[in-house]
């Protein structure tokens, strides 16, 4: 009996063979993997590979304290870019740029003022770049300027040497759009200036006021002109106005105040210390004038033994010459007489009163007038040839009692005039 019938059982099978366990297939897929791993460092990310980032500027505010913590500044840097060589994986190298990097002077030699030749320094803004070398490709050095950078504020002076005015007139002043100018610049440059001037120039000759734009320009103490090379100017030019004035000798009069009505002042003879007085002024208004009112004499405190000092008083816009400020005023009283009279309350009249009041004069007499004219004319004059005129014009017209000013004339006789000043108590009733 055979064994398989003895064990009841049925023959077995052979196991299935897989394609993996075939060692030809196993060693052809290891192949294979090898060859698209070594695919995937090559094509993607290709170590040793080499690029250039082109036209990196050079920063010259990194790391600045450096150099400003010794009170120093750059007053001059040439702009600069290099190229920078990468060097590393291409995967991670092909994403860089320019902003990933930060070029910069090594500040470690700088230590005072001068021209100094510094050597570049390049490093990466981020952290994450390990693997990856980098160098400055070409020239790695750029020249920069240092100094302590300070202000100077000078006076802006005038100066017109280079002017034409036309004969009869005057340069009378100049008028500048600044006082001042700061300038901003190396220790080293703004020591050597003194001074600041706007020297002005026009063509053809000047006979009125004209303004001007003017360069400034910049000397030394010994006269040297300055051309700043790293200086800056808070401006370099100004505007000049040149108050160009007519001449004109003119003579010179009094004026009188408080006279009486249609007054000629010609009985008042009179001498100056100066009779003409040299002025300047637009020419419009020079060629206006015939004569110069210096001052006004008030008649009612006229005295005739009195000398006047009078402060010279010209019209606006005129300019005076001479070195003076007054005028002396002397009257010949030799051709003069007074004479003293009370005059009847019929002497007055009142003018120019509204018709809705009327005024009423309460002083019976007024004594003791003085009045003036040339020798000769008193002798026959009597009050009643005397007007006493109340001028409502003068004072507020109010109702009740006043003491109202008065002005003495004589109609017969135009040259004479009351020495002091005169009140009238008057009653304003309303009609």
């Amino acid at each position: 009996m055979s064994t398989e019938q003895n064990n009841g059982m049925k023959p077995a099978v052979p196991p299935k063979r897989s394609l993996l366990s075939d060692r030809r297939v196993r060693l052809l897929l290891s192949l294979l993997g090898a060859v698209i791993a070594w695919m995937a460092v090559t094509i993607v990310v290709q170590p040793g590979t080499t690029t250039t980032i082109y036209n990196v500027p050079v920063d010259f505010t990194y790391d600045s304290s450096a150099y400003t913590s010794r009170g120093l500044s750059i007053v001059d840097a040439e702009e600069k870019t290099v190229n920078l060589k990468l060097s590393g994986d291409g995967y991670t190298i092909g994403s860089l740029s320019a902003n990933d990097f930060v070029v910069y002077p090594d500040w470690s030699s700088v230590r005072d003022s001068g021209e100094k030749t510094l050597r570049l320094q390049v490093r990466s803004q981020s952290t994450l770049l390990t693997g990856v070398a980098v160098s400055i490709d070409g020239s790695n050095t750029v020249d920069v300027v240092f100094d302590v950078v300070e202000e100077k504020t000078l006076p802006i002076q005038v100066t017109t040497n280079y002017l034409k005015i036309a004969d009869g007139y005057i340069l009378y002043g100049t008028e500048v759009s600044k006082e001042t100018v700061t300038l901003s610049g190396p220790s080293t440059e703004l020591s050597k200036v003194e001074t600041c001037t706007a020297e002005v120039a026009h063509n053809g000759e000047l006979t009125s006021p004209v303004t001007l734009d003017t360069d400034l320009r910049f000397y030394t103490r010994s006269g040297s002109e300055v051309k700043f090379e790293y200086t800056t100017l808070e401006a370099d030019s100004v505007e000049v106005t040149l108050q160009v004035y007519k001449l004109a000798t003119l003579p010179v009069k009094v004026s009188f105040i408080n006279a009486p009505r249609d007054f000629d002042p010609s009985v008042l003879v009179y001498s100056l210390s100066k009779k003409t007085l040299n002025v300047a002024g637009p020419e419009s208004q020079i060629d206006k004038l015939s004569t110069l009112s210096v001052g006004t004499i008030d008649l009612s405190t006229f005295a005739l033994d009195k000398v006047y000092e009078m402060p010279i008083e010209l019209p606006s816009g005129i300019r005076l010459l001479d070195n003076i400020s007054t005028i002396t005023v002397s009257f010949d009283s030799s051709r003069l007489e007074t004479k003293t009279m009370n005059l009847p309350a019929s002497c007055v009249q009142v003018v120019n009163l509204p018709s809705t009041y009327t005024l009423t004069v309460g002083t019976e007499r007024l004594m003791n007038v003085t009045l003036c004219g040339p020798a000769g004319s008193l002798e026959a004059l009597t009050p009643e040839q005397v007007v006493i005129e109340i001028d409502a014009d003068d004072f507020y017209v109010a109702i009740g009692q006043q003491n109202i000013a008065c002005r003495l004339y004589v109609p017969s006789n135009d040259k004479i005039f009351a020495l002091g000043s005169y009140v009238v108590q008057c009653k304003i009733e309303s009609n």
